[in-house]
């Protein structure tokens, strides 16, 4: 800096390249196809690249949808009979529909690919699947498709779609016929463009079945998309905060030179005082006076530096800490998920939790559940197979009120209802292990609870602290206790 001027020295940490880049900035497969192929462009910061980028620098939208994925698709595939059907009636259909869930794809299972498709839907708004069906075949093959390298073009062409039907009022199957307008479906894979009809209509591409979170535009949007700015600011502030620990506390401030200037090393001192390296050491700057008078009588003034603060504001330790509580609570709203779900259960007892996590299956997951599983097999899959009287289904995990099983437990037993056998599955689920029951006689395992309780008071009183309190640990004590009473009675071993 040459005498006289000012200047500015930033203490701070250097620009680099954003964190967070914008949609423009990222790069796009299909950016030249758009118009050439007729295909629909997404919404700016829309697109899935954007999205599974704002996905990976949120601090909770990951933990949102992993917990998506076990809740609704982490139990498992199961098939069930429709109403009014059973073996006798479509036994044929039963097994057609195992094995083709067991050979649909032989890399990854059903299970698998519902749960990447939800890990879809929930990071970019939309999933997509494609289904390979060789002429001849009998069962097709499905595959997840990645959304970053699918488009879509608008609903301008006329198709007719048939579909059967099982009518449920008189359990026949019949078929039924709709003109509609389908889309195509565009897949960049390498440098060429693979196009797909949608599922059920006629032509002679792989066929697609899209879903899609809403029903504002062709692509759907993420349920967390209107809190986008948040996951932006809460990425920014924790990077404020990560910033402040590294270049410390120093503040902008005027430093003032009276009567002349700081040297050159002064100056390059105050540009690294910051950071942990500046901790506990006494800052020691050099100044030049001013030199007044003539050749003869050469005289220096005397020299003041004077730093005054810029602002007032003080940077506290974790900075923004509330506004992150707060956003994680909005998306935590969006998902619908209690906190618990998501590893934040510092607040929870026993019976809020079982309450959260009851809300949690009954409003969010089991509708999940059934939604998905309709919209890929039930109603499309399955019927194109000719399979009308079976249904696939997502387990769902057993929450049950302990208070509610206790008032059926005793109810059940003071009645006379509840047997020896009855108390074994639950045995089994506490033990983890299979109870061989023909190794007791009939006799004994239907004999009512309530009669040995009459007969042997003993056998039904607590056992060991806590024993009491859990209804279900105190009944497999009292089942085991019931095994080791007909082992020594009859004389065998399980």
């Amino acid at each position: 800096m040459s005498e006289g001027n000012a200047g500015w020295f930033p203490i701070t940490k250097a620009e680099g390249d954003r964190h967070i880049p914008s949609s423009a900035q990222l790069p796009d497969v299909f950016d030249s196809l758009y118009d050439h192929h007729g295909l629909l462009p997404f919404e700016s910061g829309n697109d899935p690249a954007s999205c599974r980028l704002l996905v990976k620098n949120s601090n909770i939208i990951p933990q949102c949808i992993e917990a998506y994925k076990h809740n609704i698709a982490g139990y498992g595939i199961a098939l069930e009979y429709l109403p009014g059907e059973s073996d006798a009636t479509a036994k044929d259909e039963w097994n057609l529909a195992e094995r083709f869930l067991e050979t649909c794809n032989l890399e990854d299972s059903p299970e698998e690919i519902i749960g990447q498709l939800i890990e879809d839907l929930e990071s970019t708004g939309m999933a997509n699947m494609e289904v390979a069906w060789p002429s001849g075949s009998e069962f097709p093959t499905i595959f997840r498709m990645d959304p970053k390298y699918v488009r879509y073009t608008k609903e301008s062409i006329q198709a007719t779609i048939k579909r059967k039907r099982r009518i449920s009022s008189t359990k026949q199957v019949e078929e039924f016929t709709q003109q509609i307008y389908a889309r195509r479906y565009a897949m960049k894979r390498g440098t060429s463009v693979v196009w797909f009809r949608l599922f059920g209509t006629d032509g002679n591409e792989n066929q697609i079945i899209p879903l899609r979170i809403g029903n504002d535009g062709a692509y759907g949007e993420p349920r967390w998309f209107g809190n986008a700015p948040g996951v932006v600011g809460t990425r920014e502030a924790e990077e404020l905060n990560v910033s402040y620990f590294s270049n410390g506390r120093m503040l902008s401030m005027i430093l003032t030179v009276t009567n002349g200037r700081l040297t050159k090393q002064s100056m390059e001192l105050l540009k690294n005082v910051k950071g942990s390296q500046s901790q506990g050491g006494i800052l020691y700057l050099e100044a030049i006076g001013e030199e007044t008078g003539g050749l003869l009588d050469e005289k220096v003034e005397k020299v003041s530096i004077k730093m005054d603060k810029l602002n007032d504001l003080l940077q506290q330790d974790a900075l923004f800490l509330d506004y992150g509580k707060e956003k994680k609570a909005d998306i935590l709203s969006s998902f619908r998920l209690p906190p618990i779900l998501v590893g934040q259960s510092s607040d929870y007892n026993r019976a809020t939790a079982q309450a959260a996590l009851q809300f949690a299956e009954e409003q969010v997951f089991e509708p999940y559940r059934k939604w998905i599983m309709n919209e890929i097999f039930n109603k499309r899959l399955f019927p194109a197979m000719g399979i009308f009287r079976v249904k696939a289904v997502l387990r769902a995990p057993s929450i049950i009120d302990p208070a509610d099983r206790k008032a059926m437990l005793d109810f059940l037993a003071d009645r006379g209802i509840m047997l020896v056998r009855d108390l074994i599955p639950i045995a089994e689920d506490v033990l983890g292990t299979t109870i061989d029951e023909s190794k007791y006689s009939e006799g004994y395992l239907d004999t009512p609870i309530a009669q040995l309780a009459s007969s042997q008071p003993a056998l039904l009183d607590p056992e060991g602290q806590g024993d009491a309190d859990d209804l279900q640990e105190r009944v497999s004590v009292i089942a085991k206790r019931l095994i080791r009473k007909a082992k020594s009675e009859v004389g065998v071993h399980v």
